[in-house]
Order: structure tokens, then sequence, then C-alpha cells
């Protein structure tokens, strides 16, 4: 009680500005966001709001992300995710907590997403379909790659979809876990569900490189077509085909 007398008028004004700062429209986020991020339809404060229509332009490209909705609880920055973050697209969705490690990484907890792969022809030469989702306890992000997950992310009713007509591949599942390789930070075990290509493998990853090894057998493994829209990755054999990896950031 002595100490909030000594300290009253300090007090005073730190609580008046917190109350102050609490009724910052949310609008003034689009002074403060990149310009490659757009809001519209915004409602709320900076702490706790929502944009009826938001995306990202990625190589003059637009990623939607539809309605985001957000709440910033700031007491939480120095030892927890302050950010709680949310989009939905349709069947797009996105939630996460955002929050940074002392390192300066940002780190996503409680993470979660579901898309169609349909999204990501727009950025990328991908002539795979179906739909794509995953769960992450944690993942580590520092400079753009990944240091570390801890999560599952799964693709239903895979689809090579090829210029002779699509190829039905099946479901898969990889999972993510700190990696036990030495200097390794995250390792991906990927196991097929069901389907007629059957993919096993690995994956890891640090801040430096990547490596990839994949074992593909089943019908779709054998069939020339297939095998040969996957020459520049894959190496034949007997019962399909493997694809091994490596590179540096």
């Amino acid at each position: 009680m002595e100490w909030i007398t000594r300290h009253r008028r300090a007090l005073a004004i730190f609580i008046f500005m917190g109350l102050l700062s609490s009724q910052i429209p949310a609008r003034a986020l689009s002074s403060l966001l990149p310009g490659s991020v757009i809001l519209t339809g915004v409602s709320g404060t900076i702490w706790s709001g929502s944009a009826a229509r938001a995306w990202i332009e990625i190589d003059q490209q637009p990623l939607m992300l539809g309605r985001v909705r957000w709440h910033i609880q700031p007491w939480r920055v120095l030892w927890s995710a302050p950010l709680s973050l949310s989009t939905t697209w349709g069947q797009q969705t996105l939630s996460a907590q955002l929050g940074y490690r002392l390192g300066g990484a940002i780190v996503l907890q409680q993470a979660a997403f579901a898309l169609n792969t349909q999204l990501l022809r727009a950025f990328f030469p991908l002539y795979l379909g179906g739909a794509l989702s995953g769960e992450f306890a944690h993942i580590a992000i520092d400079e753009g790659h990944i240091l570390d997950a801890e999560g599952v992310v799964r693709l239903q009713r895979g689809v090579w979809t090829a210029n002779s007509g699509n190829v039905l591949l099946g479901d898969y599942q990889v999972d993510f876990s700190s990696a036990d390789i030495a200097g390794a930070g995250t390792a991906g075990a990927l196991k097929t569900m069901a389907g007629a290509l059957v993919l096993s493998g690995e994956l890891s990853a640090t801040l430096t490189g990547y490596q990839v090894a994949i074992q593909a057998t089943g019908p779709v493994a054998r069939d020339e077509s297939f095998r040969k829209a996957m020459s520049m990755l894959a190496i034949p054999n007997q019962e399909g085909f493997s694809v091994s990896l490596a590179g540096q950031y």
C-alpha cells in the first residue's frame, strides 16, 4: 500500500494510457501493417477486432484470407503467445496463437489450418490436388526457416492432375517432431493411410538446409506415364521409384 501511495501519479498515468490505447480503433492497423496486407470492413479495436475480408499480395498475386479475427493480450508478451488469430474463407481456415522467443524467432502455438491445394497453384507449379490440413502444438520460425515443430500434416483425396487425366493417389500423413539427428531441428515421418500410391520416407530441416528421402511403391508408382512425369525428381526401381533431395538455404 505504501508503494502505491508513493507511485500513485505514475500508476495513474500508466492506467490512463492503457485505457486510452485500448480504445484505438482497429482501422489504425492499416497504417501499421505492410502494404502487401490489405484489410477491409475493419471493426473493433487494435486489441480485439475483425476484418470482413483480408488478403496478402505475394508476387502480385492475392492470397485470400477471408474474414480475420484477432485478440491481443499484451501482458503475455514476455512469456507466452499474446496474439490469437483466426481466418475463414469458405472451407479454408487458419487459427494460431503467435508469440516471440528471446532470440527473435516467431512461435505459433496451437496452430491449425485447412485448405485446398488449388490455392497454392497460383504461387507454385503444383500438379497435386486434394485437401491439405494440419495441427501443430508449436512451430518456431526464424528468418523464414522452421527451427522446430511438433504436429501433423495430412493430404486427403490426393490427385495428380495430369494433362491426360487425373490420377488418384490416396491419403497421406506427415508427423513432425524435434529431430533426434544432431544439428537437425525438425524431422518428419511420411506414411500412407490409404491409396494406390504407397509413400514412405523421412524429411528433416535445419536453419541451413533440408533433406528428403521418399520411397514410392504400389500400382501408380509402376505406371509408366506417372513415372515419366516424376522423372525430374525420381529414381526408378523395380517396385516403383525413390526421391532423394538435399539442399542448403
